[in-house]
């Protein structure tokens, strides 16, 4: 395996390690009582990445030298449930929060500026979430595809999948009423958008207008959705024993893989290596509050744990490493 970063985002903060092999070096740790909820990793510059809290903690961080300092960039009166960069633009930043609102930033984390229309939505009143002190629901799920930038996809939890045609100007709605988590763009077809929800996953072939569900998946709590450059899909669904699941034909058909996994409840917590993507890392509950790392070699066929338990893995995200 070539050596990669990968940043892991606990329900203590964040571990950055050095992976080489099967070993990991702890290089970076930061935001330590912050609940992770989104991980942007710079394309160009791996040691610079953007890191969403909420729920528990607060607020946008920013680290630019691989997890060793962090600084928080704001959005300290505000769950961050996502963090996502332009697909051509890296000083271009999306951030979804709660209260219910999207963010984008032009000039690398400087100033942010609303999406007001989100408010006009039609279903926006009824968002709704189970805690404290906000019950407002939060957008996550942020995705955008190179080839149509302009296009921003999102979704609610709990309400609808959002979407812009303008980059973020004036907003419609789909899928309203369930449950959504992640959202993803198949690399090959700007129009074929996925969305995992608590009642399964859902894919669009019109860029968000019309859906079709899933039967594989029907009724399974999809919460991660994750291509690699070639189209090879792979779907995280919260439940024990085999969480994971593979399409090698764009989500025409699924198998399961990462038999024996233990799950990793509501998060997000598969990344693929940035240069070779049979090469899956997993993060999974082993008991109650304390996470595990597991690695595949060969697109999800086997996995085996690797490193020291950490706290609870939310998110993970993976970036090349060019040393230092």
């Amino acid at each position: 395996m070539r050596p990669c970063l990968l940043y892991v985002g606990t329900g203590d903060g964040i571990f950055v390690f050095r992976v080489s092999g099967k070993e990991l070096e702890l290089i970076g740790r930061g935001i330590e009582g912050n609940a992770v909820r989104g991980i942007a990793v710079h394309p160009e510059d791996s040691k610079i990445a953007y890191v969403a809290c909420g729920l528990r903690g607060w607020g946008l961080y920013r680290t630019q030298d691989a997890g060793r300092s962090w600084e928080l960039l704001g959005f300290k009166d505000r769950w961050c449930w996502d963090v996502v960069l332009h697909p051509n633009n890296p000083k271009r930043l999306y951030v979804g929060t709660e209260p219910p609102m999207l963010y984008i930033s032009r000039d690398g984390g400087h100033t942010f500026q609303a999406c007001e229309g989100i408010e006009e939505l039609p279903s926006r009143k009824a968002w709704k979430f189970f805690y404290a002190p906000f019950y407002g629901g939060h957008i996550h799920g942020i995705a955008l595809h190179s080839k149509r930038p302009e296009r921003i996809f999102a979704g609610v939890e709990h309400g609808a999948l959002i979407y812009s045609y303008d980059h973020g100007k004036t907003w419609q709605e789909a899928l309203v009423g369930h449950d959504l988590h992640r959202i993803a763009l198949d690399p090959t077809n700007p129009d074929r958008v996925f969305a995992g929800t608590g009642e399964g996953l859902f894919i669009s072939d019109d860029a968000g207008q019309t859906w079709r569900a899933v039967p594989k998946l029907k009724d399974k709590y999809v919460h991660g959705i994750y291509f690699d450059p070639h189209a090879v899909l792979y779907i995280y669904v919260a439940e024990a024993g085999s969480p994971l699941y593979r399409s090698d034909d764009g989500g025409r058909s699924f198998v399961s893989i990462g038999k024996g996994l233990p799950e990793g409840g509501p998060a997000d917590s598969v990344s693929l290596h940035p240069e070779q993507p049979e090469v899956l890392f997993y993060g999974g509950e082993v008991r109650e509050r304390r996470g595990q790392l597991f690695v595949s070699l060969d697109g999800g066929e086997s996995f085996e744990p690797f490193g020291e338990e950490l706290p609870k893995i939310w998110r993970l995200r993976a970036g090349s490493y060019a040393g230092n």
